[in-house]
């Protein structure tokens, strides 16, 4: 639910200045700031896990993170050059690309999908072809209500088999509530997990499991011009990816002293969450190069879909700093 379409993107690009980054001096490059995706939760376990037992500075980096206002920050402030990197969603760089922003991903995070449709285990929905006459909770997004479409194309089925209430970003309360049978753009591994916890027994459709191409739910953007001319940035880069991927190994090989690396930076709504949520998470990480090949099937989807006016250049949005 945390990748909705930002509006204003574009606005906000073409007006950001591109100055205000790391700067011009070894010092100040080995400085990095890195935009979230949302507040601090456990899709950041392997960064803050790198910053806590000293990975980024083991390859000469340190990192400040910061949580963004809204969804497109990460992009806007990366893009423009008043970032370094940052942390956002495969579906955003397509909706980026579109507007010119000049960002790529260099590193994926999270390699498969998140969201999904949940569904409460009391509903007698076993399947999506089981979503047949139920309601389904959504949050009134565009790219939502494709990825309800095609997992509901998967089963046969089509809009007007199921009951779509717009609920919009209270997808937990509606389905704790009982005001839905199911809610789409939710995470498999905090909200499933609260579900759980909250003892609805949830059966869960990732959407990349269900008819929708393979996608990397969360990845490491740069600024792409700045890849490409200054070559102490790409260094840089490529050193954030380095501890990036030596804080979430060691984070995977030492599952109880990741969740307390978590405790120590989560926000507050997701503290109750974190002793089933940060080892449902790790087991979905990884940090590595994004698959060209996927990234073009799954643009070329979100064309056909009608969520991009015009087709998407895939490898283009992709780095290799």
């Amino acid at each position: 639910m945390r990748a909705a379409r930002a509006a204003g993107l574009v606005l906000v690009l073409l007006a950001a200045s591109c100055g205000g980054g790391t700067g011009d001096t070894a010092t100040s490059a080995k400085h990095m700031t890195l935009v979230l995706d949302w507040v601090p939760n456990p899709d950041h376990v392997g960064i803050y896990s790198a910053m806590d037992k000293g990975f980024f500075a083991r390859y000469g980096v340190t990192v400040t993170p910061r949580p963004p206002s809204g969804v497109s920050d990460a992009l806007t402030l990366v893009g423009a050059g008043r970032a370094d990197v940052g942390v956002s969603y495969e579906p955003e760089l397509f909706f980026a690309q579109e507007h010119h922003a000049p960002v790529a991903a260099v590193a994926t995070i999270v390699p498969t999908a998140l969201a999904s449709i949940i569904a409460s285990g009391s509903s007698g929905i076993h399947s999506p072809a089981d979503l047949r006459g139920k309601t389904i909770g959504v949050d009134g997004t565009q790219s939502t209500a494709a990825f309800v479409d095609r997992v509901l194309s998967s089963a046969g089925l089509g809009s007007g088999d199921v009951h779509i209430v717009d609920v919009k970003f209270n997808q937990v309360p509606a389905l704790l509530g009982g005001k839905v049978d199911a809610v789409a753009g939710v995470f498999q591994n905090i909200e499933g997990v609260l579900f759980a916890m909250r003892g609805l027994h949830p059966v869960v459709f990732p959407y990349d499991r269900y008819g929708v191409p393979a996608y990397d739910e969360l990845v490491v953007v740069a600024n792409a011009d700045r890849l490409r001319d200054d070559a102490d940035y790409r260094t840089t880069v490529r050193e954030f990816v380095a501890g990036l991927a030596a804080g979430t190994d060691w984070a995977k090989a030492h599952p109880g002293a990741a969740v307390a690396v978590m405790r120590r930076h989560s926000a507050d709504d997701y503290r109750n969450v974190l002793e089933q949520s940060v080892p449902a998470t790790l087991r979905l990480l990884g940090t590595g190069p994004p698959p060209e090949a996927a990234w073009a099937r799954f643009g070329t989807w979100m064309f056909e879909s009608g969520l991009l006016d015009e087709k998407p250049d895939a490898a283009a949005l992709i780095a290799r700093p």
